[in-house]
């Protein structure tokens, strides 16, 4: 599709000229006679860019700012006569672009106009990440009470359907998922998100606290219960009373302890250490573990029955690299969020950047993923981001992985299947974690779409087998 330019200009033979010139160029030109005539056809047309004419009979500027006001994203381009730059200056001023200078140069322009669109473009393209980002940070906000979920994978949507509907459910909640996941932010989206909004949100990082701490920590102790309870301590299943609890990596708790939160769980009582009086807690339970719970069932590790008691609602975070589709939403808030705490005005992000982030496989998941742009908005020179600073790419080795070499088959047969086993199933793994979008996989594969076609043709390979029914290539 062409762009509509809109040349203004009293002298017939420059708008023919710039007529023939921009036509030539691929351009749709409509020409005006006066600023009048050209504010008007602005107000019935929409143009890609602006050329005008400002003459010493009446200020440049005011051209621009009724131009301006018509279609304020449009790029206006003053023409002008070399003596009369203070007044191009001025149109600079009230929003001009840029200005050039009669005799015309057509060489000169095109330069120019190229720029123009090109800036332009990249207005356009960071001004729609930014109004999805913000689009999406209201939503989320305005359903989970917080602006930092972002996503628009099938998968996350959803969890957030699933989120929503637990609003008047206080049924216990296991999270699972990856380290940098966001498991503790989505807990405390399903907390805000409650009847129980209103009550405390406690943590206890399970993980952190040694096994002779734990207990107490949990459901307290009374003065002189043991050498060092000087005074009594209030455990945080009493501090959440009527609120949530939230007992992030409850894979790392011991079998005694396991034992003894099984009890709360079914009874929904309390004993301090030390204590004597069964005291009643009404407290929502939200777990969360990066570890294959149902494995460490198998050796010993982890209660059954405290596994059943925890999973009734599960909820798996899939990790960055299965939601490749959000890693664009996720690189502009993290780019804003900096931009903003660090006071400095970062503002894009180069596309080779951008690729080499899709190319990644993100071990670290969100958490790596937001450190990372921390990182670069901190180091970027000037405004733009250009270069990531990512570590050596960790490939999954399987998806190399071949089957029995024949030794009796010369050395370049070998080589061919060998070749043609590891591009099959490192396509279709590629596929898989990219919900079978093409134009995914041929970034990250650094192949054209048109190659990768017929690489899936030769292995038939069908996209189909990977796509969601929500997923858009």
């Amino acid at each position: 599709m062409s762009i509509s330019v809109l040349v203004i200009d009293n002298d017939k033979s420059v708008r023919e000229l710039f007529v023939k010139k921009m036509g030539n160029l691929g351009y749709k030109v409509d020409a005006a006679a006066s600023g009048e005539e050209g504010v008007l056809m602005a107000k019935h047309n929409e143009y890609g860019l602006v050329f005008t004419d400002i003459c010493e009979k009446s200020p440049g500027y005011q051209i621009v700012e009724l131009l301006k006001a018509e279609q304020p994203a449009t790029p206006v381009i003053v023409v002008t006569e070399p003596n009369c730059v203070d007044n191009a200056v001025d149109a600079i001023k009230a929003g001009a672009y840029d200005f050039v200078f009669k005799p015309l140069d057509f060489g000169h322009i095109e330069i120019v106009t190229s720029r123009c669109l090109e800036k332009k473009n990249l207005e356009d393209q960071e001004n729609k990440l930014k109004d999805i980002a913000q689009n999406l940070n209201e939503v989320v906000s305005e359903k989970y009470h917080y602006d930092k979920i972002i996503g628009k994978n099938h998968k996350l949507q959803e969890i957030y359907r699933l989120v929503n509907s637990l609003r008047d459910i206080d049924s216990t909640i296991l999270v699972t998922g990856e380290t940098g996941t966001g498991k503790g932010l989505l807990a405390h989206t399903i907390h805000y998100n409650s009847n129980r909004s209103a009550a405390p949100f406690v943590t206890v990082d399970c993980g952190a606290i040694p096994e002779t701490l734990l207990e107490s920590e949990l459901f307290g102790h009374e003065k002189g219960s043991f050498t060092g309870a000087l005074r009594r301590r209030i455990g945080k299943f009493e501090q959440a009373n009527k609120g949530t609890i939230f007992m992030d990596e409850i894979g790392d708790i011991t079998l005694t302890v396991q034992q003894k939160l099984l009890r709360v769980l079914q009874e929904r009582k309390i004993e301090r250490i030390g204590g004597n009086q069964t005291l009643d807690i009404d407290v929502r339970v939200i777990a969360a573990t990066n570890k294959d719970v149902r494995k460490m069932i198998d050796e010993g590790t982890f209660r059954e029955d405290l596994y059943y008691r925890l999973n009734i609602i599960p909820i798996h975070l899939p990790p960055l690299r299965e939601r490749m589709d959000d890693l664009l939403l996720l690189v502009t808030h993290f780019l804003e969020k900096y931009r903003e705490k660090l006071k400095k005005d970062v503002r894009t992000i180069s596309q080779d950047a951008v690729n080499a982030m899709l190319r990644y496989h993100w071990p670290g998941n969100i958490r790596e993923l937001e450190n990372l742009m921390e990182r670069a908005v901190i180091m970027a020179a000037g405004k733009d981001i250009v270069k990531i600073d990512i570590p050596g790419e960790r490939r999954n080795k399987d998806i190399y992985s071949f089957g029995k070499i024949d030794i009796n088959s010369p050395l370049k047969d070998v080589k061919r299947e060998i070749v043609a086993q590891v591009e099959k199933k490192y396509l279709r793994e590629l596929l898989k974690s990219c919900h079978g979008s093409i134009n995914l996989v041929a970034t990250r594969a650094e192949i054209d779409n048109k190659t990768l076609y017929e690489k899936m043709k030769e292995y038939d390979i069908k996209k189909e087998e990977f796509k969601h029914p929500g997923d858009e290539d």
